[in-house]
């Protein structure tokens, strides 16, 4: 069981995740800045920043496991799911698809990730709404990208997933 707590740091300005009892003061962020694009790490003690990546990526989050970052990257006009260490190295390509893949969510442990995705093309929702939206259906992949499974697969966009803790399923099943 993940369990998380947040408080205030000594800084008014601060605030830590504690996640194991262990206490992290680090968050990935996404600036538009003067400085360009990319996914860094701020860390709020020492107002340090650490770049990771220099081009427009999008959707940072940290796993719970807090090996890796995950965000969405633009590569041939459709977004692709992309992972990377905290220290930069280990920028690792998930998904290769035809379409939108992003609106991530890591599973609990770690071990899988929730997505949206347009591959499966368009379905009757830009019939009736004349709004075809960028992602379609909902897939489920391990945090290396292999075993994609797809688990929706209906007319309308089904987006943004979230996983929920086994903790909070289990007891809503013994009520």
């Amino acid at each position: 069981m993940i369990r998380a707590r947040w408080r205030r740091a000594a800084h008014p300005q601060s605030l830590r995740v504690s996640i194991y009892g262990l206490t992290e003061v680090r968050f990935a962020i996404l600036p538009f800045s003067k400085d360009g694009y990319g996914l860094r790490i701020m860390d709020l003690e020492t107002k340090g920043v650490t770049t990771l990546t220099n081009t427009y990526d999008n959707f940072p989050l940290w796993s719970p496991r807090g090996d890796l970052i995950m965000f969405a990257r633009l590569v041939d006009d459709a977004y692709e799911i992309h992972t990377i260490k905290p220290d930069g190295t280990g920028l690792n390509r998930l998904t290769f698809t035809h379409g939108n893949d992003a609106h991530m969510a890591w599973s609990p442990d770690g071990e899988s990730i929730a997505f949206s995705s347009s591959r499966m093309g368009f379905k009757d929702e830009g019939v009736y709404t004349d709004a075809p939206q960028p992602y379609g259906e909902l897939f489920v992949m391990r945090y290396d990208g292999t075993h994609v499974e797809q688990i929706t697969d209906n007319q309308w966009e089904d987006g943004t997933p979230a996983w929920q803790p086994m903790a909070v399923r289990q007891l809503a099943l013994q009520k």
